[in-house]
């Protein structure tokens, strides 16, 4: 007897990476929620340039990377595909027929192994960061951080973000916390539910702001502040720690500003690093006035923590 197995389709929305957010609020209003909206992480490599905030790279490789909508239903993806050709119409939204792409997916497990490549980081008893889908009241972690994976901008599924938050449990949060390249906000608002009172986060993609934001809210911490401008624009030079989760190579271009705007005797947690540039990055770092505290390293990538002089 022949297994009749269950055929799955996604449907592929190819639009400019600035009209993506646009897409989002329609599919929104049609009542569409469990689609993946196609962004590039804010992490991506790139130098740092306060006046070009997306690299030339950036809008080129978002564009080809669609927004997607799965279901085991190919007419309902047909109607989706007919309902946003009508609003299309009636905004002047121009479309062509690569815009919509529907296909047979090999994976007829879909949601489930989209949603394996989402698992919960869980760090100690402290800290669990959590995809929306999974129960919250599952896991005894004091503090959950809910982050959507379908909105990118940074899910806390890379080492580098792992270990800035495996650091920060090392000690007890300072009352100003600022966050820098801020992205999907995660570090922010970790440090907030550990115990910061006033938390800052900035960055340079207005993006990520607006994501910012909504993860804040989501998870119950909306008095954090996130703004858009470098962090040499940014005028408070008191703060007791923070946090840089870059890319080495713009790390280094933003390390003056952010040990001029540590405290005295303030924590500065820097990743992104690779391990074998461990030693190059500390001989960077000399006569910054810091005092190296420690490395963590974790695969291919470490954090360095400094203390401010």
């Amino acid at each position: 007897m022949t297994e009749n197995k269950v055929i799955c389709y996604e449907l592929g929305i190819f639009i400019a990476e600035e009209n993506k957010d646009l897409l989002a609020s329609i599919l929104g209003e049609l009542g569409i929620h469990d689609f993946v909206l196609g962004s590039l992480d804010c992490d991506i490599p790139a130098e740092y340039n306060p006046q070009m905030p997306k690299p030339d790279f950036y809008s080129e490789l978002a564009n080809d990377i669609p927004a997607i909508i799965y279901s085991e239903d190919k007419e309902y993806l047909e109607s989706v595909k007919s309902s946003l050709e009508h609003v299309f119409k009636a905004i002047n939204f121009k479309y062509n027929e690569k815009t919509f792409i529907i296909r047979e997916i090999a994976d007829q497990n879909w949601k489930e192994s989209w949603k394996a490549s989402f698992k919960p980081i869980l760090i100690t008893d402290q800290i669990a960061i959590l995809p929306p889908w999974e129960n919250i009241n599952e896991f005894n972690q004091l503090h959950k951080i809910v982050i959507n994976p379908g909105m990118a901008f940074g899910t806390g599924q890379h080492e580098t973000t792992r270990l800035c938050l495996e650091v920060m449990l090392n000690y007890k949060m300072p009352e100003s916390v600022l966050d820098v390249g801020t992205g999907s906000g995660i570090l922010a608002i970790a440090a907030k539910k550990l115990g910061a009172v006033h938390v800052l986060g900035n960055d340079l993609d207005p993006d990520c702001m607006r994501i910012a934001y909504e993860n804040a809210e989501v998870n119950g911490t909306p008095q954090i502040k996130f703004i858009n401008i470098p962090i040499e624009q940014i005028e408070d030079k008191n703060f007791g720690m923070i946090l840089a989760n870059i890319e080495s190579k713009p790390l280094k271009s933003v390390v003056p500003s952010i040990c001029d705007h540590a405290k005295k005797n303030g924590i500065i947690i820097l990743s992104g690093i690779l391990s074998i540039e461990i030693d190059e990055f500390k001989e960077f770092m000399q006569n910054k006035n810091v005092r190296f505290v420690l490395s963590k390293i974790m695969g291919d990538w470490c954090s360095l923590v400094y203390e401010k002089l």
